[in-house]
């Protein structure tokens, strides 16, 4: 056991497979009469949606569906919050698609469905969106001045949440240190960048009542609990299935993702597999990021220059929603 486990490598039992090209990731999967969906996406960061015109795109040939927020119904609800805590008193998280305003670039408008991902990237170019551009919140210190403009109009002084932990006696580390150093990090926002962008292929089978979702996802299990409730079906009736994964690192671990709620939405609405899958530009404005950070971080010392206490005060940028939690 011991020559098995430590001091020898451990062979990996996927590696031959993907190496070889036999991989099986959610693009690679093609069912009879599958459709392809694309995605609407907001150019503005923060605008008022005036009017959305689908009637071009909707008679476009090769087209069989085009969704807006007034056509989604009791669907039309807020993501459920990931991770709950009691400090986040603020918390915001998307629609599947924006109804009366955006908040981001990026964040999805309409859906359309066509034979192929060609006509229903061209049926995209159809569809008129009026907007009235607003002014936009794009930084901590532009979120956290006073009088800042807020980004929701319910979350006063934009602060989702307000969270303070001690551990020990610091204050009273800090009164009695012959030396403190205090400096400022500035963290930027990170992209995870996995070789494979996010996916799904869903398929509705009316006869039996039963949903399948393959799903380039980190966390299968909450997402099939959280269709089963949305779609209103028994736990057994929804299948989610997370074939080979093209890299994760965090950002497919989220839900919901507005295409997982609007491409099982589709192929329920046209009892055909309906397949949506994101290409890098989308992936660089739609995809979760790492957020953005200040910290004013505080260094208190003894003479021999041991640590005694660190004292930390930051502010953390969620972005426009509130996805994760804490």
């Amino acid at each position: 056991m011991a020559t098995r486990w430590f001091g020898a490598p451990v062979q990996r039992t996927e590696d031959p497979r993907l190496l070889r090209g036999k991989g099986n990731y959610v693009d690679d999967i093609d069912l009879p009469d599958m459709l392809h969906a694309a995605v609407l996406r907001s150019p503005h960061a923060r605008a008022r949606i005036v009017n959305i015109d689908s009637s071009a795109a909707r008679e476009l040939p090769g087209v069989h569906l085009v969704l807006t927020a007034s056509d989604l119904g009791e669907v039309l609800e807020p993501s459920p919050l990931l991770v709950p805590h009691h400090a986040l008193t603020q918390p915001r998280t998307q629609l599947p698609l924006a109804l009366n305003e955006v908040y981001y670039v990026g964040e999805a408008v309409a859906f359309v469905v066509a034979d192929s991902r060609y006509i229903a990237e061209d049926a995209l170019d159809l569809i008129d969106v009026e907007y009235e551009p607003l002014p936009v919140v794009h930084s901590l210190e532009v979120a956290s001045a006073k009088d800042a403009l807020l980004v929701h109009a319910d979350v006063p002084g934009n602060i989702a949440a307000h969270f303070v932990q001690s551990v020990g006696d610091p204050d009273n580390m800090f009164a009695q240190a012959p030396h403190v150093i205090r400096e400022t990090f500035t963290m930027e926002r990170g992209a995870a960048m996995p070789m494979e962008c996010r996916g799904i292929l869903a398929r509705w089978e009316a006869h039996e009542g039963a949903l399948t979702c393959w799903i380039s996802t980190q966390g299968p299990i909450p997402i099939r609990n959280g269709l089963a409730a949305i779609f209103h079906l028994p736990e057994h009736k929804v299948r989610v299935i997370a074939p080979d994964v093209g890299g994760g690192f965090g950002p497919k671990i989220m839900l919901f993702y507005p295409e997982e709620i609007l491409t099982p939405f589709a192929a329920i609405r046209l009892g055909r597999p309906v397949k949506w899958i994101e290409d890098r530009r989308e992936n660089f404005i739609s995809t979760n990021q790492e957020r953005g950070q200040i910290h004013e971080v505080e260094y208190a010392f003894d003479e021999q220059g041991i640590l005694l206490a660190i004292r930390d005060t930051f502010l953390h940028d969620t972005g426009a929603y509130t996805p994760y939690g804490i």
